[in-house]
């Protein structure tokens, strides 16, 4: 805080009797120093020291030179019992989250707000968005990072979209320009509740009903089985950036294929406690961290391709 800078110049002043001393001692230019004083005064509504002497206390200066100590004190106390605080908050956090954000999220969120309040015990539930919802709705867990369920009265906010792209193993010579070109194929089907998949899933159904459909409960297995298959899936791009199976994008035809990801809960979360509502703060900076760097080294990897 500027106003207690402002009080430790005017108390190192006192204590070193000039400006340019006291400007050594805080590692301040002298400007700042005056700076500082100059704006105390103007706070106070009071000269401090006395026009042309600037060694010399007005007596306002020297019943503030009686009072810095204790305020600065007090300050310094304030924090400590602030970070005290902070370590010594028990509490639990109950959250659910879908596949593949339990491992590009959650880690590093966990490690920073462990670090800030190491006694806050975490209940996580990785889960499809169907699961989540249900736990939401019958009180399990507080909040789920997830997709929008199909039905049900929740509130949701989202905080980033995904892509849907549809892959093939590399070793599938299939192209893609129409959607007829999907006929006869074989296509891994998420068993989740999200509200985009379902609807381009379904719409992908009623053009191409000649498509065989098999259920994975894992989303994160899908590429590593279409390897070795070769059969296709929809399934987010994060899932196709954080996978080492030998899968590639096809084109795809699809209109309009992106789901949304954010946080659903049952009431609004402004209700919630306030370890709650600092959790979900963080977990809000640190998707978009994530989400941002992702994007980099995909336009990293786009320039590099076709330089």
């Amino acid at each position: 805080m500027d106003f207690i800078k402002e009080l430790q110049s005017f108390k190192t002043i006192v204590e070193e009797g000039t400006f340019t001393k006291a400007a050594a001692k805080l590692n301040y230019a002298q400007s700042t120093v005056t700076n500082h004083i100059k704006k105390l005064e103007t706070e106070l509504e009071v000269a401090l020291f006395l026009e042309g002497k600037s060694n010399v206390l007005t007596l306002e200066g020297e019943l503030l030179k009686q009072e810095v100590p204790g305020l600065i004190a007090q300050w310094e106390q304030v924090k400590e019992q602030l970070h005290n605080a902070s370590s010594t908050i028990d509490s639990s956090i109950r959250m659910g989250i879908v596949q593949p954000y339990d491992i590009s999220i959650l880690p590093e969120l966990l490690h920073m707000f462990a670090q800030q309040y190491p006694k806050v015990k975490f209940e996580i539930l990785v889960g499809t968005t169907m699961e989540l919802a249900k736990a939401v709705k019958e009180n399990r867990i507080d909040v789920a990072l997830c997709s929008l369920p199909h039905e049900g009265n929740f509130v949701y906010e989202e905080l980033f979209q995904e892509e849907l792209c549809c892959i093939t193993s590399i070793h599938n010579p299939l192209t893609i320009n129409k959607l007829a070109d999907f006929e006869g194929c074989h296509f891994y089907r998420f068993n989740d509740d999200s509200l985009a998949h379902k609807k381009v899933e379904s719409y992908l159904a009623s053009c191409v009903p000649s498509i065989h459909w098999e259920y994975v409960n894992n989303i994160s297995t899908i590429p590593y089985l279409i390897e070795q298959t070769g059969y296709c899936s929809l399934v987010p791009r994060s899932i196709v950036d954080q996978t080492r199976a030998g899968i590639k994008i096809l084109a795809n035809p699809l209109a309009n294929t992106r789901m949304s990801i954010g946080l659903l809960s049952k009431k609004s979360l402004m209700h919630s406690p306030s370890i709650t509502k600092e959790f979900v703060f963080e977990l809000k900076k640190t998707s978009a961290l994530v989400i941002q760097r992702r994007l980099c080294i995909i336009d990293f990897l786009c320039t590099f391709a076709f330089s």
